[in-house]
């Protein structure tokens, strides 16, 4: 529930958490608004996904003790990319508890555990071109978008060497 107007807002600490059978119904349970669920895989398909490639990590977001939120993000193989390259492939918070700044905490808890790979060089995210919320929003951390990819997303690199943690 969200306090009424005006009320002293009570700062849960966020944390990643594994996807375990313990938070997976309550994952299933988040929401997206209706203008944002063409841009995001849902969640299920992402914990199926991450399944069967053991490069691909899923974390629920908590704020306390309850669920909000979801990310997924993949160590890339060191063939194709530089060794230390990770891609963020999603991440979201349920509706109902968008706008307090757990989407903003969670992002800071995934890059300070990607910061912790000694190896870790380059962080990739993708969004819609043309949303200014995303875009501003990944900016804050650091990221510079680069290109539009083939699939037509912003692509947008956070060089670590460069963007010293916080």
């Amino acid at each position: 529930m969200h306090p009424p107007a005006g009320a002293a807002q009570v700062t849960l600490d966020v944390s990643l958490r594994p996807v375990t059978r313990d938070n997976f119904e309550a994952l299933m349970d988040l929401q997206l608004h209706p203008h944002q669920r063409e841009f995001l895989a849902s969640n299920s398909y992402s914990i199926a996904q991450a399944s069967f490639y053991p490069n691909y990590h899923t974390r629920a977001i908590h704020a306390g003790e309850e669920v909000v939120g979801f990310m997924m993000f993949v160590v890339l193989d060191g063939d194709q990319d530089e060794a230390g390259e990770y891609s963020i492939w999603r991440f979201m918070v349920d509706c109902r508890r968008q706008g307090q700044g757990l989407g903003r905490r969670a992002l800071q808890a995934l890059l300070g555990e990607i910061r912790s790979d000694p190896v870790a060089c380059k962080v990739w995210i993708s969004y819609v071109p043309g949303n200014a919320v995303a875009s501003n929003f990944y900016a804050s951390f650091g990221f510079v978008e680069t290109e539009i990819d083939d699939e037509g997303e912003m692509v947008a690199l956070l060089d670590l060497a460069k963007q010293p943690a916080a």
